[in-house]
């Protein structure tokens, strides 16, 4: 199963991830955090809890499929 970092998109191959951006033959992909995501995310996570950051979490470097994509509610 392909590992594939779910805000840069980075696959992992080999214990390394690589901006490959693209699946190898093997179908199946499974979703999370690249080692440089996962810690940003937490940078986020912990400047929100202790309230540093007001309202939502910064979205750079996620991506929609299309412009006409909404916020969850």
């Amino acid at each position: 199963m392909t590992r594939m970092c779910c805000v840069c998109h980075k696959v992992e191959q080999g214990g390394e991830w690589r901006d490959l951006r693209m699946v190898s033959d093997d179908k199946r992909v499974t979703h999370g955090y690249c080692p440089v995501c996962f810690a940003e995310t937490m940078v986020q996570i912990e400047d929100f809890i202790e309230g540093k950051v007001a309202g939502r979490f910064r979205t750079t470097g996620f991506s929609t499929p299309n412009s006409s994509c909404r916020p969850c509610v």
